[in-house]
Parts: C-alpha cells; sequence; structure tokens
C-alpha cells in the first residue's frame, strides 16, 4: 500500500511540475512572441465557430509559417490578418484565388459562415497555413492562462504544491532518518550486550 501511495505521491508531482513547466513556457513565449510556436508550428487558439464543425470554438490549431502564398489553392484554411485591424487573425478557407495583375488575393469563408467574407485577402496579409491539427478545448484553457487569475491558479498554485511536497518529502525522510539512530542506540544498549 505504501508502494502504491509513493508511486502515486510522485505521479502528482510530475503532472503539477509539468503542467507548470508547460503553462510557464506557453504563457512566456505567448507574450514575447505573441504566438507560442511548438515544433516549429505557430499555435493560435480559436475563438469563433466560424470553421465549425471541422475547427471547434476553443480549440487550438497549429499553423505553418512562411507560406509560398504562389502554392495556396482552393480549399486551404489560411490564417491571415484582418483588413481593418492588423492586430486579428482570423483562420478561414480559401474559396476562390484572384490574380489582380500579378497580386495575388483570396476570396475565403469560414466553413459555419453562409456567404464569402467581403473582403479579399490580400497575398500580403497571409500569416501562415493551416497544418490539420487541432486540439479541442485546449484554447479554453491559453485564454483562463492569460488571465490574472490563471497565472495564479496554473503557475503559483503548482508551484506552491510542489514546494510543499518536497519540504513534506524531505521531513519524512529526517524523521526515517532519526528513527533509524534510536534503533541503532537501542541495538547497542548494555542489555542487548553479553559478557564474554
Amino acid at each position: 500500500m505504501k508502494r502504491v501511495l509513493k508511486w502515486g505521491g510522485n505521479l502528482i508531482t510530475l503532472i503539477l511540475a509539468v503542467l507548470m513547466v508547460a503553462t510557464l513556457y506557453i504563457s512566456v513565449s505567448s507574450r514575447v512572441n505573441g504566438t507560442p510556436k511548438v515544433l516549429g508550428l505557430q499555435m493560435y487558439e480559436v475563438l469563433s465557430g466560424s470553421m465549425e464543425p471541422g475547427i471547434h470554438t476553443g480549440s487550438v490549431i497549429f499553423d505553418k509559417m512562411g507560406v509560398d502564398v504562389k502554392k495556396l489553392k482552393v480549399g486551404d484554411v489560411i490564417t491571415f490578418k484582418a483588413a481593418d485591424n492588423p492586430k486579428m487573425l482570423i483562420t478561414h478557407r480559401i474559396v476562390q484565388v484572384k490574380d489582380n495583375g500579378g497580386a495575388l488575393a483570396f476570396q475565403v469563408k469560414g466553413d459555419a459562415n453562409d456567404s464569402a467574407d467581403a473582403t479579399p485577402v490580400e497575398a500580403a496579409n497571409v500569416v501562415a497555413q493551416y497544418d490539420n491539427i487541432t486540439i479541442p478545448f485546449v484554447g479554453f484553457y491559453l485564454s483562463f492562462m492569460k488571465s490574472t487569475m490563471g497565472i495564479i491558479l496554473l503557475i503559483m498554485v503548482p508551484g506552491a504544491l510542489l514546494i510543499i511536497s518536497t519540504m513534506v518529502g524531505l521531513f519524512r525522510e529526517i524523521l526515517k532518518i532519526e528513527k533509524d539512530k534510536k534503533l541503532d542506540l537501542i541495538d547497542v544498549t548494555p542489555e542487548n550486550s553479553t559478557k564474554a
């Protein structure tokens, strides 16, 4: 039973450590770079349902950076800067490729939308291409993680629990050493010794 409890405690400690490190990495990299990168792919949170049912609200998608816009075709899903707000990124599917005298533009549409977006996306506004990797619900976690309460609960609390767990482990080891010393002293007392 003790072995199972020790194994369970070690597993919980490992999970807390991994959660804290991942949260810290994503939190810092999103503040420094805007969006975190994982294995060379850019990670984006999906904040709306415009691409459902393929990409659900609250999912995380992974995009390839450095897209060759000349190779994009109808059916590809791209992430681009909104024409009216360059800080806002949108992910939609290309429904038409337009060539305006050498200047490429893409008519895009959200899969769940009834009609295509009003303004075509200029090639210069294309940021990345969707790599067909989606993790459901993680976007909710990332949004929460960026909030003050999220930082407290997801970084500070696991950190405190890891410190407490380490201190409890050290305290147990000290008690065990003290107990072993007392047993050693009992073994060498005169009652236990024999006369030659």
